[in-house]
């Protein structure tokens, strides 16, 4: 019979599984745990968070004219050069007075990227040139649900509806604008008109 030489290493004690025993609660994770990287498309939305706070709260309109071209300039980032392309072609078209090419095109681009507000904002300011304000309030709808704090998207809408001759429409469009964007420039003036369109002379 073969016995235990003296002097032999015990054999090790079994160690417990974490997935069968489990780790105590409230324990401190370890110091130099390293913490979980931030994703671009988060970082992006909490810089958006933080403009559209400053936007309603600009202490003159150049800041929020700065605030303004920031917050564009966030919005049509994540768009693929592809996408981009079309989108300047578009801006040309509109500014040529070519609605119907510049809908295609941002249709082409919508295509490519659905989930982009701003392709449906822009195709809703293209349907508005060309006369289809019910096309462009049906992209709007599309634009707020991505994005209700473009105030860009609140002073389409309200344009949109006054070519609609619904002046409360409007009226509320353009107050929730102001409400993101105070500093609009004549956003006051404008505020009142809609206010006597919609609703009349106070008496």
């Amino acid at each position: 019979m073969l016995t235990p030489a003296t002097g032999a290493v015990a054999a090790p004690a079994p160690v417990s599984s974490p997935l069968s025993s489990p780790a105590p609660v409230g324990k401190p994770a370890p110091r130099n745990q390293a913490a979980a990287p931030t994703s671009p498309k988060a970082t992006q939305q909490s810089r958006e968070k933080e403009l559209v706070a400053k936007l309603a709260k600009a202490g003159t309109e150049a800041e929020a004219a700065d605030i303004r071209s920031e917050l564009e300039a966030l919005r049509t980032k994540p768009l693929r050069p592809t996408t981009m392309l079309l989108l300047r072609r578009a801006t040309r078209e509109l500014s040529e007075q070519k609605p119907a090419d510049a809908i295609e095109d941002l249709g082409a681009a919508l295509a490519l990227q659905s989930d982009a507000a701003v392709l449906w904002r822009l195709r809703a300011q293209a349907k508005l040139a060309g006369g289809d304000t019910d096309g462009a309030v049906s992209d709007l709808g599309i634009a707020v649900q991505h994005d209700a704090d473009d105030a860009v998207n609140w002073e389409t809408l309200t344009a949109v509806e006054e070519a609609r001759s619904d002046g409360p429409a409007a009226f509320r469009a353009w107050q929730r604008a102001m409400e993101l964007d105070p500093k609009l420039p004549g956003a006051e003036t404008r505020l009142e008109k809609l206010r006597l369109k919609a609703f009349g002379q106070p008496t």
